[in-house]
């Protein structure tokens, strides 16, 4: 679940810039997942005037990224001051989510007042000579004041607003461009394309990997318990891309004890050295560091450490 593309984002930007503002071709869907996991969107129309507005909004955004150093998507986290590159089709949901915005299932109806609240997120399709290139964006809410209200100044009369706003703010999360997705922020992957489930599933062929090493006891506990630590499903479904590194491991068993006696970590060794005795949680993020080979020691200091990306 890890790889991606880099986004020529001058290239981007550049389509941009070349789009006639006086004949805009767009379209912006708010979408939000139904309790049965299916996806719902309402496509209204967009003022001609508001199209250029949004348009530059979204513009201005990956502008800002213009040089900012790109990354393959981690589901362990990225790194502070990089952005992250996938590929649209590794996402599961992605095209459940295009579904709903088709003709033959999107709504171009009124939204319901009682829809507004559960909308999660936008999405603003442009459509180019080079493609269709899609803006997402978690949804901005505007909350009643407590207590209070909003309200707005019509024709010399003051008018309260109801609790039905919603916000189109100067930031973009997600682009899509071709087979090239941008992550500009990396939770709100997480959050518009619902991958819980993804990683819960990734994880799940990770851990039917380590059970047929056969090399932690007490199996059926540690695979329930990683399952329900958020933490450890995303390192695991990360290590899914390691499988070679992690039989290493488990095959150069000696050294997996080496590991645990220099570190100290509570982790016992059973049956004539051969499996970790697995207890608690509490032994979760050292068992996993063990499989991802996190531990290490430096070359100049002669220090001892592990990846904190676990």
């Amino acid at each position: 679940m890890e790889g991606g593309i880099k986004m020529n984002v001058t290239d981007l930007v550049n389509i941009l810039n070349g789009l006639d503002d006086q004949d805009l071709d767009m379209r912006l869907y708010f979408t939000r997942k139904k309790p049965n996991g299916k996806y719902q969107s309402y496509s209204p129309t967009i003022d001609p005037d508001l199209q250029k507005e949004i348009k530059d909004i979204v513009k201005l955004a990956v502008e800002k990224v213009q040089n900012v150093e790109q990354r393959p998507f981690s589901p362990i986290g990225t790194i502070e001051g990089c952005i992250e590159t996938y590929a649209p089709n590794e996402v599961t949901s992605f095209n459940d989510i295009l579904e709903s915005m088709s003709e033959d299932f999107v709504s171009r109806k009124e939204i319901p007042p009682e829809e507004i609240s559960k909308l999660t997120f936008y999405c603003l399709k442009i459509y180019t000579e080079e493609g269709d290139i899609l803006f997402f964006r978690r949804v901005t809410k505007f909350n009643r004041l407590k207590g209070g209200f909003f309200g707005k100044f019509t024709n010399g009369d003051f008018m309260k607003l109801d609790g039905t706003l919603l916000g189109i703010d100067p930031n973009v999360d997600i682009v899509i461009l071709g087979e090239e997705m941008l992550i500009l922020n990396h939770i709100s992957l997480e959050r518009i394309f619902s991958i819980q489930d993804q990683y819960h599933e990734k994880a799940s062929q990770t851990l039917d990997l380590v059970r047929r090493t056969n090399r932690i006891t007490n199996y059926e506990q540690f695979r329930e318990d990683c399952l329900s630590d958020g933490r450890v499903t995303r390192a695991l479904t990360k290590l899914l891309n390691e499988e070679d590194s992690m039989h290493q491991v488990f095959e150069n068993f000696e050294n997996v004890i080496q590991v645990i006696d220099i570190f100290g970590l509570n982790i016992e060794i059973a049956e004539e050295n051969t499996k970790l005795v697995y207890e608690d949680k509490s032994q979760l993020l050292d068992i996993t560091r063990l499989m991802r080979d996190s531990f290490y020691r430096s070359w100049i200091n002669n220090r001892d450490g592990f990846d904190e990306g676990v």
